[in-house]
């Protein structure tokens, strides 16, 4: 570390209980930086302190030991089969809100981020929007209800929420009771003419251009996004065995999905293998199969085919369930006239950070993508959405050469971007040391306690001292976030890692290589 003043940024302190535990603070005193202090302090009247630059210089300790760290692992990389020459590990550490990098392997090269680009939609996000911003679905028609009824369409305006909760396990009617409240209140009982879905600005819902191949788009983290969804996109189901042999319960959710229904899972013995499938249509979802008695519940997500649709169906289900009825079709539209404004509903975007750091859901990343494209650059789809990222990098001071984004959730195999960009990224958004700064940091996964971190580095000196992102596509392995130490210091890393795809090489060797690194960042430099 240089000489100079090493000046610790006011949200350190809120840092350190978000990781080790809401209300311990590391500071003593729990004021300012000692340094800061005593500066002030032998000031004369009327003098100004000098603002002092804090900086680093790269630590050649621990730029040793992170090198030694990544040859270990790709020479184990090597001996189950993958060419060395395919495999590119990329690393760069900082201290938090401090110039100059302590460590610096090839940092500037773009790579595919996987789900680590999750830590650019949210930053983006939160620079862009503000942490107060909110997704917005508007209700409206051409004329005001009388006596109970609308006589004309209900327009819904798309705002591009993802209508999701993981403490709800799939349902929606919840999320969907305040604007069906605001609807009765404002006198719509019965409308006499067509639901009409207005995408605005947003794009049909699309796979995003790398994403995988048509095998697999009914997986869950293929779910589609547009500017209308429900439960992220995607049809959720709970399998519960029966009490003896026999038909198994089975749970379909969000209700009102508007499918033929078709189920024959069967309760087995205890001890048989679990053997359950499913199909999900617009039409019609299958459930088939067996669970064993010794199995509690099984729950499982499957993306569907038409966003869209199943918010319509969804909508109508929950406005009908409360006496609302809507006697005409449901319709999709774009600019239909509708100056009347009935009810809107409102959902925290920070809401949706959670589940996009924490659990990895790539739908809900895409929905927050598409909202700030369309909030910021009028164009709810990815050029919009990629137009946006790239303003917010010029307004956080993040050089964007080589950076490419497709989607939110970094599914697509044409997103790039370096280790240098997240890491300039996470200590901009960090160092703001604001509501959305906090809202970014209580989103991301802890080591050994939560989410996609919840099982990495248990035992280890770095259990706890962790928030970060993992990320991983065949071929691709990343984690970055914000490491903290015994001795009061934050570090932001990134680390990821371009490979030839081969089975069983993330979970063997690149999440334990980055573990390690991990740790020896802890131990610190």
């Amino acid at each position: 570390m240089s000489t100079g003043e090493r000046r610790i940024p006011a949200a350190v302190p809120l840092f350190a209980a978000l990781i080790v535990g809401a209300g311990v603070s590391l500071w003593p005193g729990g004021g300012a930086d000692p340094v800061e202090a005593s500066s002030a302090h032998e000031a004369e009247a009327g003098e100004t302190t000098p603002e002092v630059v804090a900086s680093n210089e790269t630590h050649a300790g621990l730029t040793s030991e992170i090198k030694g760290i990544v040859r270990k692992f790709v020479d184990r990389a090597a001996a189950r089969g993958a060419k060395r020459s395919g495999c590119h590990v990329s690393v760069l550490v900082k201290e938090l809100c401090v110039d100059g990098p302590l460590v610096d392997l090839d940092a500037d090269r773009p790579m595919k981020p996987a789900s680590n680009l999750k830590l650019a939609t949210t930053a983006v996000a939160l620079a862009l929007l503000g942490a107060d911003a909110h997704f917005e679905t508007h209700f409206q028609s051409s004329v005001s209800p009388v006596g109970g009824a609308l006589t004309g369409d209900l327009i819904v305006r798309a705002g591009g929420d993802p209508l999701f909760s993981e403490e709800l396990d799939g349902a929606v009617k919840p999320l969907l009771a305040p604007v069906v409240q605001q609807l009765k209140a404002a006198g719509v009982e019965r409308v006499t003419g067509d639901l009409v879905l207005d995408l605005h600005a947003f794009a049909d819902p699309l796979p995003a251009p790398g994403w995988p191949s048509s095998s697999q788009h009914w997986k869950d983290y293929c779910a589609l996004s547009s500017g209308f969804t429900a439960n992220g996109g995607c049809i959720s189901l709970l399998v519960q065995p029966a009490s003896a042999q026999g038909p198994a319960s089975v749970t379909i959710r969000p209700r009102g999905h508007g499918a033929r229904v078709e189920v024959d899972v069967r309760t087995i013995k205890r001890g048989e293998p679990l053997d359950l499938k499913a199909v999900v249509s617009p039409s019609l979802i299958k459930v088939w199969g067996e669970i064993p008695q010794d199995v509690k519940e099984w729950t499982g997500r499957y993306a569907h085919p038409d966003p869209v649709g199943l918010f319509g169906a969804v909508l109508r289900h929950a406005l009908q369930e409360e006496g609302v009825m809507v006697e005409g079709e449901t319709k999709l539209g774009r600019g239909a006239i509708g100056g009347v404004t009935l009810a809107t509903l409102r959902t925290p975007i920070i809401e949706s950070l959670k589940p996009i750091n924490t659990h990895s859901n790539n739908a809900v990343a895409d929905q927050l993508f598409l909202k700030v494209g369309c909030d910021i650059a009028g164009s709810g789809d990815r050029a919009g959405a990629s137009v946006a990222a790239l303003k917010a990098f010029e307004k956080l001071g993040v050089q964007a050469q080589g950076f490419a984004q497709v989607d939110g959730s970094g599914l697509s195999r044409n997103n790039r971007v370096s280790a240098r960009q997240l890491v300039t990224l996470l200590d901009a958004v960090i160092g703001r040391a604001d509501s959305g700064s906090e809202a970014f940091m209580e989103s991301l996964a802890h080591s050994g306690v939560s989410g996609t971190l919840s099982d990495r580095m248990v035992g280890t000196v770095a259990e706890r001292m962790v928030k970060g992102k993992t990320g991983f596509i065949a071929g691709t392995s990343a984690l970055s976030g914000v490491a903290m130490t015994d001795a009061e210091r934050f570090f932001t890393f990134s680390v990821l890692v371009d490979y030839p795809a081969t089975a069983g090489l993330n979970r063997q060797v690149w999440k334990p290589m980055q573990d390690e690194i991990c740790e020896a960042i802890v131990r610190g430099p």
